[in-house]
């Protein structure tokens, strides 16, 4: 076994993007994988190299000669054994520290058997992802009921040719390291007490213009601020853009001399700074849901602190802003002065964080809690991205078949809409002829009029189903359907390659709870 230090040598590329937490999060997941083809291997390809804990392949089927020439996970002195257990085989090469296991079961079997008492329950009730690999929609519809109903993100992804799809299925999912991009919050508009302090201790025109040239560029903005509503008699709210250029102009004049490289970031950093403060709307939706009244021995730590962060918001001291991250940007400035920011900054986000967390208190007081039920490192970190959480809940897939995706007008939108309609089609067509299209029977004499003939009942079933989802004119481009046929729903190596990275990319972004999945 690698020690931390071997680790840390190991996965440093990685920590860099998801940090300690996020790589304790992996190796602790425990991922359940439905299905052995060639995606399946590479989504788990994926996952073995940064170091998932623990993944268990459940499929039955046998090494075959197509399997030899697009899945680089089995080998010809594999044939006619399990291909899960070959793949778990090979992959577990690529990381010891990864524990893989194969249970050779059916799909359908599987499902089943997980439905009463046994270790199949046991085994995805403790998943904390299932992956689905190309598997018929029954399958996938099926463990999509049993993952929604226990909370288990779902990720099912199929590929047909030159063709894929990905659908992630999860109830609810919450992010606090979203990485997502924050305005800028140096409160500029609205100095807090030792911040409006600072600025007003430093007396821009007693400096040489050395000292000048070392200002950190916060002072001079909410030097210039006050200096343009002194001289417009206008207040500070509901700035239009023709005023932010009034003051970035005013800035400007205030330097000593062209090209000081602080005012010049003063003067780029206006239309960042100068607005009014507003709390994102993503994070607002999370605040008025029902889930951040709650307070309960029931509830989670994120619902608790967001329900402790709208009763923080609400409150005389926080007016109206959200706790302080304490970080600042890179600027031009001395040490001395940057530093002293920076301190002032910190101790603003120390401030915020001491009132989150008496309003915390409250709440855990209410849900019978003890006040180290949530623990400060979720509170530093709630903290520090309080301006960047998400929550994300997607549409069950296990109801795809009786109503149309609830992002269909996106799909719709992006000209995908007849590729959705197709995948959903081709499985029609398999639970209608036992076979995909374009794939021969026993009794095919002509190949190619056999592909006419599926292609025009796969383009004839995938509008119907587009009709029922309210599409009064569906289109079902004879070419997209053509490629279904042609492919036999069969998958090429370089496509489930780069599919199999998207798929890994969206589970490590689930398990970690960084990042925000693609619905």
């Amino acid at each position: 076994m690698r020690t931390e230090t071997d680790k840390t040598k190991l996965y440093d590329r990685q920590l860099r993007l998801w940090q300690k937490d996020g790589q304790a999060a992996l190796e602790r997941a425990r991922v359940v994988v439905v299905g052995s083809s060639t995606l399946a291997s590479e989504s788990l390809k994926n996952l073995v190299l940064p170091g998932v804990g623990e993944f268990i392949v459940v499929d039955d089927a046998l090494v075959a000669d197509e399997d030899l020439r697009t899945n680089f996970f089995v080998r010809a002195a594999d044939a006619g054994k399990s291909r899960a257990q070959s793949i778990v085989d090979n992959l577990c090469e690529m990381n010891p520290d990864v524990h893989g296991q194969a249970l050779v079961k059916a799909p359908a079997e599987f499902i089943a058997l997980s439905e009463q008492d046994g270790p199949e329950a046991e085994l995805l009730g403790s998943a904390t992802l299932v992956i689905v690999c190309a598997q018929p929609d029954e399958i996938v519809r099926a463990l999509g009921a049993r993952c929604w109903d226990a909370n288990i993100p779902m990720v099912a992804a199929c590929n047909a040719g030159f063709i894929a799809e990905i659908r992630t299925a999860v109830r609810e999912h919450t992010i606090v390291e979203s990485h997502a991009g924050a305005k800028s919050d140096l409160r500029v508009m609205a100095p807090f007490a030792e911040l409006r302090a600072y600025a007003d201790s430093i007396d821009l025109e007693a400096l040489d213009s050395t000292d000048l040239a070392h200002v950190p560029f916060v002072v001079l903005l909410i030097k210039a601020v006050d200096k343009w509503v002194a001289e417009t008699g206008l207040a500070k709210t509901g700035l239009e853009y023709k005023h932010r250029k009034e003051i970035a102009k005013l800035v400007s004049r205030m330097a000593p001399a062209p090209g000081e490289e602080n005012f010049d970031e003063a003067a780029a950093a206006v239309n960042a700074n100068c607005s009014d403060y507003e709390v994102p709307s993503e994070v607002s939706q999370i605040l008025a849901d029902p889930a951040a009244n709650a307070a309960t021995a029931q509830t989670s730590s994120f619902w608790l602190l967001a329900n402790a962060l709208r009763r923080y918001l609400g409150s005389e001291y926080a007016e109206g802003k959200l706790p302080h991250s304490g970080a600042i940007p890179d600027m031009k400035a001395d040490t001395q002065s940057y530093i002293k920011l920076q301190r002032i900054y910190k101790q603003k986000a120390e401030q915020d964080k001491a009132e989150l967390v008496r309003c915390l208190c409250d709440v855990l007081q209410e849900a019978g809690l003890p006040a180290e039920h949530v623990s400060s490192d979720e509170v530093d970190m709630f903290c520090k991205n309080a301006g960047r959480l998400r929550l994300v809940r997607t549409q069950p897939v296990h109801h795809d078949a009786e109503t149309a995706p609830a992002i269909w007008g996106n799909l719709a939108d992006e000209g995908v809409s007849a590729h959705y309609a197709l995948f959903r089609a081709v499985n029609a067509f398999l639970a209608k002829n036992g076979r995909y299209p374009g794939m021969p029977g026993a009794d095919t004499s002509d190949l190619d009029a056999l592909c006419v003939q599926d292609t025009s009942e796969l383009q004839g079933i995938a509008a119907e189903l587009m009709r029922a989802w309210g599409d009064k004119d569906p289109e079902t481009p004879q070419n997209l359907a053509a490629e279904f046929v042609r492919s036999g729903c069969m998958e090429l190596h370089n496509v489930s390659a780069i599919v199999g990275g998207v798929v890994a990319q969206e589970t490590i972004k689930l398990i970690t709870h960084q990042y925000v999945p693609h619905d």
